[in-house]
């Protein structure tokens, strides 16, 4: 979806694989709706979209706030801005009579957990690579990176396939204040997990250095679903939907989406 260009934003501008661009594919009476990652885009969950919508399932991908353009943009956005934003794809969506399902990688899927929580009438959550836990040493001092660095560089790429470059668009840094604004929404989640009762679908892999097994358990644990489903890969790093094994991951989902 795209072709490489280039986006400049304040003066800077960076050479990109993919477009950055929202897209929506309309399809039967259920539309998943895919949120990407912190700092990513819509991009990495395309395979994913195409793959569900080939199933005669809608599909709609929004741009989170603050990203697709340069870093600055993101540096301000809270929270509140995503949820809300969401919301107002979720309504819509049920307005118009579709039945909704949220599914998001990374910060997405915490996104994803938060509209299940917010929006009852949400039928299923599923939440790739969850960060409820992060593996990155560095969020425990966060607030004090916040205070001295603007940003900070990206953890080191733990992608499989070679391939991934040209599935994904990305920020090369994260903003440090919005991390930590980020870190405070996922410690709040953790605390609301038992608040979310729709069928859950959780796959993560073993591989990935930005979110810990420990977290992936938690969620399993606390989540108020009745239904909960845990799927691991073992071949590819935390962009699940774009990496090497990102075909499993649209088996599983289409698997659990066909039996809602």
């Amino acid at each position: 979806m795209g072709s490489p260009e280039s986006w400049q934003c304040n003066g800077t501008a960076e050479l990109i694989a993919a477009s950055p661009e929202p897209f929506s594919m309309p399809g039967g009476p259920i539309t998943v709706v895919l949120l990407h990652g912190y700092t990513g885009a819509p991009a990495e969950l395309s395979l994913l979209a195409e793959a569900l919508h080939a199933q005669g399932f809608g599909v709609e991908a929004p741009l989170l706030v603050g990203h697709g353009t340069c870093l600055e943009d993101l540096m301000p956005v809270r929270p509140h801005q995503w949820l809300e934003q969401i919301d107002g794809v979720v309504d819509r969506l049920l307005g118009q009579g579709q039945r909704v399902v949220v599914a998001g990688l990374s910060l997405g899927s915490i996104l994803a957990i938060q509209a299940g929580i917010r929006r009852p009438h949400v039928e299923a959550v599923i939440a790739y690579s969850p960060p409820i836990v992060s593996g990155d040493p560095r969020a425990l001092i966060a607030p004090l990176l916040s205070l001295l660095f603007p940003s900070v560089p990206r953890p080191a790429d733990d992608s499989v396939d070679p391939a991934i470059a040209e599935r994904v668009w990305k920020y090369p840094r994260w903003p440090s204040r919005c991390s930590v604004r980020v870190l405070d929404l996922i410690a709040a989640t953790r605390r609301q997990l038992g608040n979310l009762h729709q069928p859950l679908l959780v796959m993560a892999s073993t591989l990935d250095n930005v979110i810990t097994r420990r977290g992936v358990e938690l969620l399993q644990q606390r989540a108020g679903s009745e239904r909960v489903q845990v799927h691991w890969l073992e071949g590819s790093g935390h962009v699940i939907t774009a990496d090497a094994e990102w075909k499993t991951v649209a088996d599983q989902t289409l698997i659990f989406l066909k039996d809602l």
